[in-house]
């Protein structure tokens, strides 16, 4: 099931999840899940993108994250906890970030330094539970 919510209470991001990490309109939105990367709860690397200086800056503190620290993924019917387990700075070209697992991992990705953006900071995070919504 397609992911709708993410939540990272460290950094205070409760947004919409929207098709397309891509997608320049989508990500006015929104979070853009890269469609064709894993869902929520399933194997592989569900990959999300955001801006950090437009549009609404969604993931401008990303760079506030430490390892251990949980954000969720809701789909509607299940809310999917992961923790994070590295964060990296790449340069834009670095698109191996994006590859498939062969477990269940989100990463997330904005642009980088803020304002500046000529680099990528990426989020990598393992699932640690999914629950059914209330």
């Amino acid at each position: 099931e397609q992911a709708r919510i993410i939540q990272i209470p460290n950094i205070g991001v409760n947004a919409p999840v929207v098709p397309g990490a891509y997608d320049w309109e989508q990500l006015k939105r929104g979070v853009g899940y890269r469609i064709g990367s894993a869902l929520p709860g399933q194997t592989g690397n569900m990959v999300l993108a955001a801006h950090n200086d437009i549009y609404g800056e969604i993931f401008r503190d990303l760079d506030q994250l430490s390892p251990g620290d949980e954000f969720s993924v809701s789909t509607g019917a299940r809310s999917y906890t992961y923790v994070v387990t590295k964060i990296e700075i790449v340069e834009p070209t670095e698109v191996d970030v994006m590859q498939p697992t062969d477990y269940a991992s989100a990463t997330l990705i904005s642009c980088y330094p803020y304002r500046i953006n000529t680099q990528r900071i990426i989020v990598f995070a393992d699932l640690k539970t999914d629950t059914l919504s209330s």
